[in-house]
């Protein structure tokens, strides 16, 4: 992810990068149908009905009209790219064919409804290839590479923060031998986190949220990086005048600064809303209280304003003054938009489930046979566990 941060702002136009990025976003489109049963139907709970065939081929048809959209916007890329280097200008078909893809595939989604089906993963890979499309009409180089990286990035993320849940908040680990394990802990340097452990599991058996602990810290910190890194991983933002208008050109061939604005703020805000759904996600499978995992990002957010306050410059050149300024400016709003994030995430994880995770965590379990807790968790049938 820090790669893309490297790379130079001002891009030129590639059409091999455009349609490299487009044909990984289709590649994963199709591994996921194809891999869809192994993913899902083990992991799934059984109301969702991802065993019965109406289910399976309605959502199996409507994720591949999605992923025919990515096709179809390379091919409309690729033919904008060429008319417009050649000097030929956009031909009106191909604007038309591409203000169709665009729009489409932001209301194809929403047809999932007609059969929806709550997993997690299945509600990520809709809004992963519900942005496909517009990471291949309005990118001019590694864009779509970056969409590809910071959804993987974003998943492995989500799967191993909730794996370190499962090992230190496991009864397995935490309660066997009470009195063996008390004395190993007055010796032992991982004492604080194996204690916050041990409350986090008393607050998942006594109500159906538990309190924050010292390790959502890291939780925050990470989903800080992912958003500053989605800032400024496809160009310089604090710099409106490095922005390329030769992606927008695509769609409204004469200059147009109202609309061309507002498609480049649409590109430029689609990953927030995997980043968004992501943190949405790991908060309620993690049992938090929605909102409190933002709530802890607003205050580091704060901090950060601050910090950039005492940055600005009221003496030397126009753009060590202008760079002070924006980078305040960028730490104020992120408050701001933080908070937005908040809401869209509520509205991303309404109704998902995460099924049993008793396939997931095998080896956390130990063997023992788990029954459905709350919120599709697995609750391990062991003994009371002591709280010391």
């Amino acid at each position: 992810m820090s790669v893309f941060t490297l790379l130079p702002a001002n891009k030129i136009e590639s059409s091999s990068l455009i349609l490299l990025g487009g044909f990984i976003i289709l590649v994963v489109g199709l591994a996921y149908i194809l891999l869809e049963k192994s993913v899902l139907v083990q992991t799934a709970p059984e109301k969702n009905g991802l065993g019965s065939n109406k289910a399976d081929g309605l959502s199996r048809a409507i994720m591949g009209v999605q992923i025919g959209l990515v096709a179809l916007a390379m091919l409309v890329t690729r033919s904008s790219v060429f008319s417009l280097q050649s000097k030929q200008g956009l031909p009106l078909g191909t604007q038309v064919v591409g203000w169709v893809t665009l729009i489409a595939s932001f209301v194809v989604p929403f047809l999932h409804a007609l059969q929806p089906q709550d997993h997690y993963l299945h509600r990520l890979a809709i809004t992963f290839l519900a942005f496909g499309p517009l990471f291949v009409i309005l990118t001019i180089s590694y864009e779509g590479l970056f969409y590809f990286a910071i959804a993987i990035t974003l998943l492995s993320w989500v799967r191993l923060e909730h794996r370190i849940h499962q090992t230190f908040s496991s009864p397995a680990s935490t309660a066997s031998n009470g009195s063996t394990l008390k004395s190993e802990l007055a010796s032992n340097p991982l004492t604080p986190a194996a204690t916050a452990a041990n409350k986090r599991d008393h607050a998942l058996q006594t109500g159906d949220y538990r309190s924050l602990t010292l390790s959502d810290a890291r939780i925050c910190l990470f989903f800080l990086f992912l958003l500053q890194s989605a800032f400024f991983s496809t160009g310089n933002i604090a710099s409106v005048s490095s922005f390329s208008l030769d992606a927008v050109y695509r769609l409204i061939p004469v200059f147009d600064p109202f609309s061309q604005g507002a498609l480049l703020l649409l590109k430029l805000l689609a990953p927030f809303a995997l980043v968004s759904a992501n943190l949405g996600i790991l908060t309620k499978r993690l049992r938090l209280r929605g909102g409190s995992l933002f709530a802890v990002v607003m205050g580091i957010g704060d901090y950060l304003t601050l910090r950039f306050f005492w940055e600005v410059r009221d003496e030397g050149s126009w753009l060590e003054i202008g760079e002070s300024i924006s980078m305040f400016v960028i730490a104020s709003l992120l408050c701001i938009f933080v908070a937005g994030l908040e809401g869209i995430s509520e509205l991303f994880v309404r109704g998902v489930e995460f099924g049993d995770d008793r396939i997931e965590s095998g080896s956390v379990s130990g063997g023992q046979k788990g029954e459905k807790g709350l919120n599709g968790h697995a609750a391990e049938k062991s003994g009371t566990v002591s709280s010391s």
